[in-house]
């Protein structure tokens, strides 16, 4: 065989150096990472490919009945003019035994020893077929397979031999008559299968030639003239990947079989007038099947294909006669090879280096694999984890999400717990529907705001049915709208304070009614701390779990370490919410002093709220016979007041008949004024002065158009004889109180008071406990907890920690595949940068 092509070129040697390296980067599984240059060699089943391919490498490819290739082949080409022919074969195994997954690690293995002598390569080519096609056998075992023991059944006990496969059987040829060149030979397209066959290797061999002409690759049009173009399925393949025809080229084969007059439609695509493409078509004549017979060698194959072109006049004489034969058809691939190469070449570092660092960063997200000391290993996981979560449980610096999570929990419990605060009222509920301007809540003595005068959500309205009501306690839980807690009226309280009466002496209202006020008052507390509590402990679960996968989330055995941590602190903090509840449950205070000054406004607010409801009655016009405004309207429940209130017409003439001159009063010395008594009538009596200071002299009868001067002794007198317990200013001032709630007034002041002081106290206690109780108590026992319960302080924790930190299987086949490919993009990296451009 004499060289053809660019071998005698000035080319020459660039063109070796350019396809020697794509040869190297092909041969370390380049082709997974970068779009390599290539050339592939397609065609229907039949078409003539395999006869094309012996003639563009010189060797004698595998034959037999149906198809000849069943994986793909490619031939590397290397001209060395002073070197003898030899081949060496070699196996890329880059997919998986299905033929499904690209493996992560690509390597070819040479196949036998290299070959000298030509003849012997057909047989080494059968046998590496049948390693592809059998990958559960050890491939060393087929160097020296006998042929002759193909049969029906797969070879050395393989328990399935593959029909297809898309691993590749490589040659390495070399010698003094060889073109630089390099393609991929692919199995013929079929449209049917032999019987027995799978009907998916239809399917699989289109795949398989669509995964190899996308991209940087030509492809090697094998075109039959025994049939129309549009018949055949290469073409159309070729059409789809390239529309325009800029990479394909275009090989007529079979130019012997047409009939007469059958020549011109080809001529006409031979020379570009149909079916156009921009690199063109081109002609060849391989022996014929009773040549092949006849072991044609490849130099007389060459010189009776050249006489096949000079002798057919339709040729001869065709424009296009420099794409007649297997020499143009050569020389003009190593051209187009070498070219396309040499300007892809920019583009492959640019690929190289972008999967490179895309390759890094991947790796760079993975955890690192595990140390050979695992109980050293995991106890440093541990450590960080504990400290971590410790950042997070002080608020430290940039781990405050977590406390700023909690924050919001204690203010929504500081506002539930204010609206359990006792809404006393200091008149009846007659009173509110009767004077509508009354006071409907009182602030605490810390808001800014005013008392308010309106009705508020949860506020019973004067004129709504009972009905009515129902329909708003349905609708607020509909809307989970929580209710204002509901008013407790003056009369309702005294009627409480009644209930609790037992051998209390008058006038005392006993501590048991105060401590049931305050505890009915407080009875929804542990109810709220306890829904404080559950919003903080979802955030801390949410804070552990995501520590808990960002430290130990690579492993299988972390579900249980974040309930582990929980459980015991939850269990803590839930007693000790309910032991301050208990406390609670007993009225209790060292603060004296604020318990004092918040009894004395709301005090001032109730009797205020009293006064105001008086002068709203004192406007009203007076219902006969007696007035609301009345000293003795203020005593309805005193065991004398009816007596009273009978009586009453005879105390204004008691009050004003005159007073004589006590008769053990002291004479006044001459020229001084006679000095009055000190007396005053009691609260809600109108007041006017007992002895106003009018002259020196007594006066024992009013002078005329004057009210006469009250008498008090002859008051206390008169009632006195009139049955009354009166015997002193003291019982007057009782018999005339101001108001018969003043008591109940007291004690709605002192609950209110105290409930004001357990609720600054409650609104701190709380918060701190959880805090230190659960969050805290966390974070200190986060490393003795998953030490133990990682058995790192057993005598087998090496064993324990390794069997804990066993990986996922995933990330670990995740990592090798990218360790693996690091490797090779590393490799054609540093080919790339070495090779000269």
């Amino acid at each position: 065989m004499s060289a053809q092509g660019i071998s005698d070129t000035p080319y020459a040697q660039r063109t070796r150096e350019l396809i020697k390296l794509i040869t190297q980067l092909r041969g370390v599984g380049a082709q997974a990472d970068i779009d390599l240059p290539r050339i592939a060699v397609i065609g229907n089943q039949s078409a003539g490919k395999s006869s094309l391919v012996e003639a563009l490498s010189g060797i004698t490819v595998p034959r037999s009945s149906g198809t000849c290739t069943r994986c793909p082949m490619e031939c590397r080409l290397t001209h060395t003019p002073d070197e003898s022919w030899k081949c060496q074969v070699s196996l890329r195994i880059e997919y998986s035994d299905d033929n499904q997954r690209r493996l992560p690690d690509v390597r070819e293995k040479k196949f036998g020893t290299v070959i000298t002598d030509p003849s012997l390569l057909e047989d080494v080519l059968r046998r590496a077929q049948l390693a592809i096609l059998n990958p559960t056998i050890d491939h060393g075992k087929f160097v020296d397979f006998d042929l002759s023991r193909i049969g029906s059944n797969p070879p050395l006990g393989s328990p399935k031999q593959l029909q297809f496969s898309r691993n590749v059987v490589c040659l390495d040829l070399s010698g003094p008559d060889v073109t630089d060149l390099s393609f991929i030979d692919l199995p013929g397209i079929i449209s049917n299968v032999a019987p027995g066959e799978d009907r998916g290797n239809i399917d699989l061999i289109r795949n398989l030639v669509m995964d190899h002409i996308q991209g940087n690759c030509l492809i090697l049009l094998t075109l039959t003239m025994r049939d129309d173009i549009e018949n055949q399925s290469a073409a159309f393949l070729a059409k789809q990947v390239d529309p325009k025809g800029r990479r394909t080229i275009g090989v007529l084969t079979k130019p012997d079989t047409l009939q007469s007059g059958e020549e011109q439609m080809w001529l006409n695509v031979l020379e570009g007038r149909r079916h156009p493409l921009l690199h063109g078509y081109y002609m060849t004549k391989q022996p014929a099947t009773k040549e092949l017979s006849e072991k044609l060698s490849f130099e007389e194959a060459r010189r009776r294909e050249q006489e096949f072109f000079e002798t057919t006049p339709i040729w001869a004489n065709s424009t296009a006669s420099n794409r007649l034969g297997t020499p143009n058809l050569t020389k003009n691939l190593s051209r187009l090879l070498s070219g396309l190469i040499d300007q892809t070449l920019p583009k492959l570092r640019l690929d190289a280096t972008r999967s490179r660092e895309v390759t890094k960063q991947l790796i760079a997200k993975l955890p690192p694999p595990m140390s050979d000391n695992p109980s050293a290993e995991l106890l440093r996981m541990v450590t960080s984890f504990s400290l971590e979560f410790r950042n997070f449980s002080n608020g430290i610096s940039d781990h405050a999400s977590l406390i700023q999570k909690c924050k919001p929990a204690y203010e929504e419990f500081r506002l539930a717990i204010k609206n359990t605060a006792p809404d006393f009222r200091p008149y009846t509920q007659k009173e509110k529907k009767k004077y509508l301007d009354l006071t409907t809540r009182f602030k605490d003595p810390e808001d800014s705001s005013e008392d308010e005068d309106s009705e508020e959500e949860g506020e019973e309205h004067p004129d709504q049915s009972e009905e009515e009501r129902e329909e708003d306690d349905i609708r607020s839980l509909d809307t989970g709208v929580r209710q204002k807690k509901k008013p407790m009226y003056v009369d309702e309280v005294k009627t409480y304070i009644h209930k609790s009466l037992t051998r209390e002496l008058p006038f005392n209202v006993p501590f048991s009614a105060k401590e049931g006020l305050i505890r009915e008052a407080m009875k929804e507390w542990e109810e709220h701390c306890m829904e404080c509590f559950k919003v903080v402990r979802e955030a801390v679960a949410e804070q552990l779990d995501t520590l808990v996968e960002k430290h130990f989330g690579r492993f299988s055995r972390t579900s249980l370490l974040d309930t582990r941590l929980i459980e015991k602190r939850q269990e803590e903090a839930l007693n000790r919410i309910k032991w301050l509840m208990r406390l609670e449950h007993r009225p209790y205070t060292q603060n004296h002093h604020y318990l004092s000054s918040y009894r004395d406004q709301f005090l001032s607010k109730y009797r205020g709220e009293r006064r105001k409801k008086n002068r709203m009655q004192e406007t009203r016009p007076i219902s006969p016979p007696l007035s609301t405004s009345s000293p003795t309207s203020f005593m309805p429940d005193l065991p004398f007041g009816n007596q009273l209130r009978n009586n009453m017409p005879s105390l204004p003439n008691l009050l004003r008949q005159p007073v004589p001159r006590r008769s053990n009063s002291s004479p006044v010395p001459q020229g001084q004024p006679e000095r009055q008594p000190k007396q005053s009538l009691p609260p809600g009596y109108p007041q006017q002065p007992l002895y106003p200071q009018q002259s020196q002299q007594p006066q024992y009868a009013p002078a005329p158009n004057q009210a006469p001067e009250p008498n008090l002794d002859n008051l206390i007198s008169q009632l006195a004889q009139a049955g009354f317990p009166v015997n002193s200013m003291g019982d007057l001032e009782r018999l005339f109180a101001s108001d018969p709630y003043e008591e109940v007034l007291v004690v709605m002041a002192e609950v209110r008071a105290y409930w004001q002081v357990a609720f600054k106290r409650i609104i701190d206690i709380l918060p701190l406990t959880i805090d230190e109780d659960f969050l805290c108590g966390i974070a200190q026992d986060t490393q003795d907890m998953l030490m133990e319960g990682l058995h790192l302080s057993a005598f087998d924790a090496n064993k324990q920690a390794a069997e804990f930190l066993a990986e996922d299987p995933e990330i670990v086949e995740e990592r090798d595949q990218l360790m693996s490919k690091l490797s090779r993009v590393d490799d054609v990296f540093e080919r790339l940068s070495r090779f000269k451009s």
